[in-house]
């Protein structure tokens, strides 16, 4: 991530802008049905730690003096699914997901559409 962001830093002007937008391990996934919250989904170790390497990454540009800190913050987005199986197939091949946390499977309706919000996490940065 490092060397991106230095890579980053050498393709844009100084005074120009460098969005940082990435997966936000530190809001977990909600699992909805029927507009009630069933449960969340856990992220894989390997994803938690990309998301803090990142965050280090990012810190070390901006003590570096390279990036300056604009705004941050994270936002929700929702994917649809029609019933636990499609929401079970989309985990089976998802590479930051491992699964339900407890008891959240049990909680679903198998039949009934879900709704996953996710979080993602962003930056804006002035090149220095």
């Amino acid at each position: 991530m490092v060397d991106a962001l230095h890579a980053a830093h050498r393709a844009v002007r100084p005074g120009g802008t460098v969005i940082d937008l990435r997966p936000d391990s530190q809001h977990q996934p909600n699992v909805f049905q029927r507009r009630v919250l069933r449960g969340r989904l856990r992220e894989t170790a390997l994803a938690e730690g990309d998301s803090a390497a990142s965050d280090r990454a990012i810190a070390r540009l901006i003590d570096e003096g390279l990036l300056k800190p604009f705004r941050t913050g994270h936002f929700w987005y929702s994917l649809r699914f029609p019933d636990r199986t499609g929401l079970d197939r989309w985990l089976e091949t998802s590479r930051r997901l491992r699964g339900y946390a407890p008891g959240t499977r049990a909680r679903i309706d198998p039949r009934s559409p879900l709704i996953v919000r996710r979080a993602l996490t962003y930056g804006i940065y002035e090149r220095i």
